[in-house]
C-alpha cells in the first residue's frame, strides 16, 4: 500500500498508516535523515526569531510604489479567511498523501526553509512600498511567529510566500491527483492574492521562478559535475 487509496476504508486506512510507521521508523536509522529532519525545524525557529527584528525595519523603510496595470483586472474582495484555509488545507493534504515517504516530507521542510531564505534576501534587496488599495492579509499563524509584534506585514512583497508554498508542494508531491489539485490551488491563490492587492503581479512571477530554480537547482549542479567528470575520464 504504497501511496493513500482513492476509496477510503478503515482496514486501507490501518495498512496505510502501518506502512507509514515502518518507513518513518526505517529512515531514522539512517544518520543523516535523523540530523536533517531535527536540523532544518531547528533553523525555521531561529530564521523566525531573525525575521521577527527585519520585519520592523522592512514596515518602516521607504519602498517604490510600481504601476501594475494587471491588478486592475481583478476585483477588490477580501479572501483572507479562503487564503488561510487554502493554505493550510494544501499544507495538510500533501502530509497525509505522502505521509509514508519521509524523505519527501524532509525534501518539503528544506525547499521551505531555502526557499524563506530566498524569499528574505529579496525582500531586503527589493524594497517596495504596498500596491494601491491593498486590503490587509490576516494570517493568525504567521502574526504569532514570523510577523513582529503580533501584526501583519504589507511591504514583504518580493516575492509572494504564499504562491511560492503551494507551488512547492506541486513540485514535490508524486501522486497525479495531488499535483493536480497543487496547480489548481495555485492559480487559485493567485487569483485571490491580486484581489486583496498584497502583492503585485511581478510577486507572483518571483514566486514560481525562484521556488523552481530552487527545486531544481540541485539535481542541475549534480548532472554538470557527473558529466564534466565523464568528459574528463572520455579525454
Amino acid at each position: 500500500m504504497r501511496n493513500l487509496p482513492p476509496y477510503l476504508t478503515l482496514k486501507n486506512i490501518k495498512k496505510y498508516i502501518i506502512h507509514s510507521y515502518q518507513a518513518w521508523r526505517a529512515a531514522l536509522l539512517e544518520k543523516p535523515f535523523r540530523y536533517r529532519i531535527v536540523l532544518f525545524p531547528a533553523l525555521f525557529f531561529l530564521y523566525s526569531a531573525i525575521t521577527q527584528r527585519l520585519g520592523n525595519y522592512i514596515e518602516m523603510r521607504k519602498g517604490v510604489l510600481l504601476d501594475d496595470k494587471i491588478l486592475d483586472f481583478f476585483p477588490a474582495l477580501d479572501f483572507s479567511v479562503t487564503i488561510f484555509l487554502l493554505l493550510y488545507g494544501s499544507i495538510a493534504l500533501i502530509i497525509i498523501t505522502h505521509l509514508n515517504k519521509p524523505k519527501l516530507i524532509l525534501r518539503i521542510i528544506e525547499m521551505h526553509f531555502y526557499v524563506a531564505v530566498a524569499r528574505q534576501i529579496c525582500i531586503l534587496l527589493v524594497a517596495l512600498e504596498p500596491p494601491t488599495g491593498i486590503i490587509v492579509l490576516r494570517d493568525i499563524f504567521l502574526e504569532n511567529t514570523v510577523y513582529p509584534r503580533h501584526s501583519p506585514l504589507t511591504k514583504d512583497l518580493f516575492f509572494s510566500g504564499h504562491v511560492a508554498s503551494i507551488w512547492i508542494y506541486f513540485l514535490c508531491a508524486d501522486m497525479k491527483w495531488v499535483k493536480n489539485y497543487m496547480i489548481f490551488a495555485t492559480v487559485l491563490m493567485t487569483f485571490m492574492i491580486l484581489c486583496m492587492r498584497v502583492h503585485y503581479s511581478y510577486d507572483i512571477y518571483g514566486a514560481l521562478g525562484f521556488t523552481t530554480l530552487i527545486f531544481y537547482a540541485p539535481v542541475w549542479i549534480r548532472n554538470y559535475y557527473e558529466s564534466k567528470a565523464k568528459w574528463t575520464i572520455d579525454n
